[in-house]
């Protein structure tokens, strides 16, 4: 599985509903999984500025697709929603872009991976900070807010709609399997747990891919309250390598991240 960043737009209609339509398509894209999103927020339109301002966020995918496969799925989801391309930069019911691909660096006429304007646009850069705070570009770039001055984020429009549902998905499905979980009344503030967090942290230090049920903690995606357990969930394929992992972690003396030693005294 490899992790993939995509940012999505909309200027015309009902913009949120517009993400959330599209949202739901990526979470149906054969042999790929939701792993999170980030809000969406209102921006500035870019290059083009005679039109309406956009609605931006970015997703992130896990997929077995190749990025040429990616890049076609993508192209259809944009047509199936109606998308026309008449102005370049100009207004569209829905925009879809692979921002990066893993560590992958490809150069072909249909696809530039990373997206060769990505640092430069806020409405990029803001969202992906967000999901991905220390993400890195292949060549060792990190991401910052340096530079992002192109399509500046004017309004914060909270979760996109039905988001924790399109992240559920992997719950249904039977090649992911949960290895850990935090029952809430174990929990030491109201169902996010640090051991919880610390697995997680160990799984992808490990590359092992991983799915929260129903949905990472702390990311309010759920308006009627917390769950009474949350779980991380790993691909049928990867179950013996990050039970071993986490097993290790049990007798190893934990050193928990800063942010989280207060949490875990108490």
């Amino acid at each position: 599985m490899t992790t993939a960043y995509i940012g999505i737009g909309s200027n015309e209609g009902d913009r949120l509903a517009n993400l959330a339509l599209a949202l739901g398509a990526l979470a149906d894209l054969p042999d790929t999984h939701v792993r999170a999103a980030s809000l969406a927020y209102e921006t500035e339109p870019a290059y083009h500025m005679d039109q309406r301002e956009f609605a931006n966020a970015v997703v992130e995918l896990d997929t077995r697709l190749e990025p040429e496969q990616l890049l076609r799925h993508l192209n259809a989801v944009e047509d199936e929603m109606g998308r026309v391309r008449t102005i370049e930069n100009g207004p569209r019911v829905i925009d879809l872009d692979i921002l990066t691909f893993g560590d992958e660096e490809i150069s072909t006429p249909d696809l530039t991976i990373p997206h060769p304007h990505l640092l430069e646009r806020d409405f990029v850069v803001t969202p992906l900070l967000a999901i991905a705070p220390r993400l890195h570009l292949p060549d060792g770039t990190r991401v910052t807010h340096d530079g992002a001055t192109i399509g500046l984020i004017v309004d914060e429009l909270g979760p996109i709609p039905d988001l924790g549902r399109f992240v559920n998905e992997p719950v249904l499905a039977p090649d992911w399997v949960p290895v850990a979980e935090s029952a809430r009344e174990n929990d030491v503030v109201a169902g996010w747990d640090a051991h919880l967090m610390f697995q997680r942290e160990a799984l992808e230090e490990a590359g092992i891919p991983f799915a929260w049920d129903p949905y990472e903690p702390e990311t309010s995606m759920d308006p009627f309250g917390l769950p009474a357990r949350f779980q991380l969930l790993v691909p049928v394929a990867d179950v013996a390598r990050a039970s071993r992992l986490l097993a290790e972690l049990e007798t190893a003396e934990v050193v928990y991240p800063e942010e989280f030693a207060g949490e875990e005294a108490e």
